[in-house]
């Protein structure tokens, strides 16, 4: 008898302690979430080419399908990231020094003879990489983008293979340089390619510090003003512009826009944009009032001149080379300012999970019974988004046993936009039910 209770005791204490299959768990949450609003209608340029990206919310938008086109110093963008890739320096640092060659010297002169843009420079003159980085980037120096392309990389064909390489890395498919300035035409990019660009040096602290920059000062140059005007009012912190006569006025600014204390980069950028050709005077037509109530007069007839009239030719001058002048650069800042500041706005907050929020269930069956127990989010959640995105949602749970309680940890829920993440803990909305010891006992 006593073996007897022994075994039955030892079976029933085995069968009332036996783990339970763990309750089976389903997420309760759509796989994406709709950023609420309408789309807003961008400004975009009447002609040329104009994109816009905010890249932690993962959004980009251009005015239409875009062919790559000449970028003149945009191009000094993809320069800038090369250089501070290879040769990081920290904001506020000079960075390594370096000596200006004769070879440099040389390549400034033959800038000057096409007239491009340039700083002077002395054959042994000594920059740091921060000063030479503020000339390339505020002051669009196509000696310097020279200079720094041979220092690197030893010459400047090897240099622009960096730069093409950059651009395929940054997905900036429709993107191809010659040349380490942009000067020469056949450096081409679209507007949407050129953000990509601009967002990968935004996202290095010395150059969205160096292109922030309203003025510089530099040997032999002294106090000069950023050729970006625009830097440095109505939030713009940057970027660059270029113009030559083939590829027109070319801009790409950035701004920090901050929404219920979260802050996030904006660009938007134009190509192509022509300086409206000057309006020819309409000429002056004489006309004789007759009094009222008579016939006017009939008309007469001018005797011959008896001199040839005098001519006034206007002309126009276009410049067909990389200066970065104001006067196309008007017409070209305040359409890029303009998709800014719609892009600015069109960014909204919203919410992802409220606190309590259900996101999963728990369900357990026994003797033909099935309990369900909520899982919900312990706090709330929001992101940054653009009216019509959609926010990527997830669950990841952990084992729940029987009889956990309600408030138990059990996993997290995640939200996903661009770059943005946001993590809430899940927990128990109940306490998991759990079967009697007789139920444990009698079923196997």
């Amino acid at each position: 008898m006593v073996v007897v209770v022994a075994v039955v005791g030892s079976v029933a204490a085995v069968r009332i302690t036996r783990p339970l299959s763990p309750p089976t768990l389903r997420s309760a949450l759509p796989s994406s979430l709709v950023v609420p609003g309408s789309s807003p209608a961008l400004p975009w340029p009447a002609l040329g080419q104009g994109a816009v990206s905010v890249p932690a919310l993962g959004y980009a938008s251009q005015s239409g399908p875009e062919t790559p086109v000449p970028v003149a110093s945009l191009t000094k963008m993809a320069n800038a990231v090369v250089i501070l890739r290879d040769h990081p320096v920290a904001p506020g640092a000079n960075g390594p020094m370096i000596t200006i060659t004769p070879d440099d010297v040389s390549q400034y002169h033959v800038d000057l003879e096409n007239d491009e843009s340039n700083i002077p420079i002395l054959a042994g003159e000594v920059l740091s990489e921060r000063q030479m980085l503020e000339a390339l980037l505020t002051q669009s120096a196509n000696d310097i983008a020279y200079s720094l392309a041979v220092w690197d990389a030893g010459s400047e064909p090897a240099f622009v293979a960096k730069m093409n390489a950059l651009a395929v890395s940054l997905g900036a498919t429709h993107t191809h340089y010659v040349d380490s300035s942009g000067y020469l035409p056949q450096s081409t990019s679209t507007a949407a390619d050129c953000l990509r660009i601009a967002a990968a040096g935004m996202a290095i602290p010395t150059f969205a510090e160096v292109v922030g920059l309203s003025t510089v000062s530099l040997p032999l140059v002294g106090t000069a003003h950023n050729i970006v005007t625009e830097v440095g009012t109505n939030g713009v912190i940057g970027v660059k512009s270029g113009y030559t006569s083939q590829a027109m006025g070319c801009m790409v600014l950035a701004a920090m826009v901050t929404v219920e204390g979260r802050s996030v980069l904006v660009l938007a950028g134009a190509l192509g944009q022509q300086v409206p050709p000057p309006v020819a005077p309409k000429p002056s037509t004489p006309t004789t009032t007759a009094p009222t109530g008579s016939p006017a007069p009939p008309p007469t007839t001018a005797p011959p001149p008896t001199t040839a009239p005098t001519t006034t030719t206007t002309t126009t001058t276009v410049p067909d080379n990389d200066l970065e002048i104001q006067y196309p650069l008007l017409y070209t800042g305040p359409v890029v300012e303009k998709l800014l500041d719609a892009s600015e706005k069109a960014i909204v907050p919203v919410t992802v999970t409220t606190r309590g929020q259900q996101v999963a269930t728990a369900a357990v069956t026994w003797g033909g019974r099935t309990d369900r127990t909520q899982l919900v989010t312990s706090e709330g959640a929001w992101l940054l988004g653009w009216p019509g995105q959609r926010v990527t949602t997830g669950t990841k749970l952990a084992v729940v046993p029987s009889g956990a309680t309600e408030g138990r940890r059990v996993g997290a829920a995640g939200f996903v936009l661009g770059s943005q993440i946001q993590l809430v803990p899940v927990e128990l909305g109940g306490t998991l039910p759990e079967p009697s010891w007789w139920w444990r006992l009698v079923h196997a």
